[in-house]
């Protein structure tokens, strides 16, 4: 009876030492993002004091009517947003109203001015699993999301440069893109990646070419909406007349994916705008002044997030009401 309770008891302080590992490593990756947000910020106050001239310079002439339209395209990815979630539960089995995605993911978008990863995921998850979507399909569906994301963004992405002359050997970077594009939109490679990603979360999912088309087309018409609403942002300001429309569009596409894989920048601040310095080179000012350019984007998005979601705490404070009101 010692002997057998020995290894028992091993495998039980093994497994407590792992959760004390994972929970040390969650509280140092938060504490990494804290740090590197307030550094960040006080970058950016440094910047926008030293550089002023500069900066006030690149948005001197700054067409409005621009800003706004671009304000309110990025409205339109809230739905298109919600269309990927739905196409991602029915193919695991469980269809939702696009309604009700739409109206939680609304409610999480504060979450993404969380100093924590995948903040506005976990908060959509958590309002979408409390209306009684089951936890498991919700986080398969986050991980299909995430994983056709980076693979949407990075093949268009550099096809798109590549078109504008943005990278040397031009349709050779098209070509290869297309191809490694076509080749993980297939069942047999990107099918399989995305049923293992399931698999880890419970879901068996048995991945089709029809459902898994229908998911790379919800998410390749959202990228395509949401390079053309910087498209609009950035056409606001005299200094990018320079840059082709597909050169925007393809570098707002690889700067978003650089950001979101670079682990420790939530929402990839920061990160996305240096990667976007770096794709649209500008002789004709300085740098760093047309990065907070680049960066003033997230204002736009910011103003998008608190009327959206406003809006939806609103209908959903009305719902309320009227489902707890008395029938007779």
């Amino acid at each position: 009876m010692t002997a057998a309770a020995g290894p028992a008891a091993e495998m039980e302080s093994v497994g407590q030492a792992s959760e004390g590992d994972a929970g040390f490593r969650g509280r140092l990756t938060k504490i990494l993002r804290v740090a590197y947000l307030v550094a960040l910020l006080t970058a950016c106050l440094a910047l926008a004091v030293a550089r002023r001239d500069e900066i006030l310079e690149l948005i001197e002439g700054t067409r409005l009517v621009m800003v706004a339209a671009a304000l309110v395209a990025t409205l339109a990815l809230i739905p298109l947003g919600a269309r990927i979630w739905a196409t991602g539960l029915r193919m695991l089995g469980h269809p939702t109203p696009i309604s009700l995605i739409m109206i939680s993911t609304c409610r999480a978008l504060p979450a993404r001015y969380v100093p924590v990863g995948l903040s506005f995921t976990i908060a959509r998850v958590a309002l979408l699993r409390a209306a009684g979507t089951p936890l498991g399909r919700l986080t398969a569906t986050a991980g299909l999301e995430m994983a056709i994301a980076v693979a949407v963004t990075l093949g268009f992405g550099t096809a798109l440069l590549a078109a504008s002359g943005a990278l040397p050997g031009g349709l050779a970077w098209t070509a290869a893109a297309l191809i490694a594009t076509g080749v993980g939109a297939s069942p047999a490679v990107g099918g399989k990646a995305l049923s293992w990603i399931a698999a880890r979360r419970g879901v068996t999912v048995a991945m089709t070419w029809s459902g898994y088309l229908r998911l790379l087309a919800a998410s390749s018409v959202y990228w395509i909406v949401a390079s053309t609403t910087f498209v609009l942002y950035l056409r606001a300001f005299p200094v990018a007349d320079i840059y082709p429309n597909a050169q925007i569009a393809g570098a707002f596409m690889v700067a978003w994916a650089v950001g979101f894989l670079t682990v420790f920048a939530p929402q990839g601040f920061g990160v996305a705008e240096l990667s976007l310095l770096a794709l649209l080179p500008n002789d004709n000012a300085e740098g760093l002044a047309i990065a907070v350019v680049f960066g003033g984007y997230r204002l736009v998005q910011l103003a998008r997030d608190m009327i959206a979601a406003a809006t939806a705490e609103i209908i959903s404070t009305r719902r309320a009401r009227r489902g707890s009101a008395p029938s007779g």
